[in-house]
């Protein structure tokens, strides 16, 4: 499930999509024009859904749920289906951090000081982790931080360090090639998908982006799986997962 607001009306608040695996192949599923995006609203839609799966004598009970943290969406989603597990998205994540980053004076520090540059990425990836590997971690690049950045670092733990709030995003052993997950470019795709729209770009632009995000998730697993064989100390993954992880938009 995802929602964008780039490429609506201007008097509706977003499109919210729901994709589904068919034949191996991600697709939309659903396009829902949204004027809010309260649990009220989510609510209406699912109860929709669920009716109209009802009517057509089709299954409706999704094993996993990939969404973002907004606030509405993931009781919604918890609500009406009780057992799918919800799995946050990884670019909506970064995105929070790399907005924190800019609420704390970072913004500039981060292109011109290659080490803040270096601990704020391979923070980002230790979303890749094991999630009992997540906090030690943490823990090895927090060392020796002070200032604004020992204040990042203390944002992270309050605010995705919590037992509810880990699970959400960490993405190891998440093997989904979308862009929910890898996509460190949504502001390219949100531009494609604009290009496609007005003739300026073809679908095959989209295929090669995705081809692109397919090399990412198997680096990942290549990596992730020569530190849990113990090939790659800790350190040594953060600091090669970091260069897949999103830069700032």
């Amino acid at each position: 499930m995802d929602g964008t607001f780039k490429i609506v009306p201007q008097w509706y608040q977003q499109l919210f999509t729901i994709h589904s695996f068919a034949a191996a192949k991600l697709v939309p599923a659903v396009c829902c024009l949204c004027t809010d995006k309260d649990i009220g609203t989510y609510g209406f839609k699912f109860q929709a859904l669920i009716s109209r799966a009802a009517a057509l004598e089709v299954g409706f009970n999704p094993d996993t749920n990939i969404c973002d943290f907004e606030t509405a969406l993931i009781p919604a989603i918890q609500g009406y289906f009780p057992n799918t597990r919800v799995q946050g998205c990884y670019f909506h994540f970064c995105k929070a951090v790399h907005r924190k980053v800019g609420e704390l004076g970072l913004k500039t520090r981060y292109p011109q000081h290659e080490e803040t540059r270096r601990k704020i990425r391979m923070l980002l990836a230790t979303a890749f982790l094991p999630v009992p590997h997540v906090n030690t971690g943490v823990s090895l690049l927090e060392a020796g931080t002070m200032g604004t950045l020992a204040a990042l670092f203390q944002y992270f733990r309050q605010e995705w360090m919590t037992d509810e709030r880990l699970p959400l995003w960490n993405v190891h052993n998440v093997n989904i090639r979308t862009n929910n997950h890898l996509e460190a470019e949504q502001g390219v795709m949100d531009t494609l998908i604009q290009q496609v729209l007005s003739g300026n770009a073809t679908v095959g632009d989209l295929r090669r982006l995705n081809r692109v995000y397919a090399q990412k998730q198997r680096q990942v697993a290549q990596y992730t799986g020569e530190y849990i064989n113990v090939r790659r100390t800790l350190k040594q993954l953060l600091e090669t997962l970091m260069y897949i992880t999103p830069e700032p938009i």
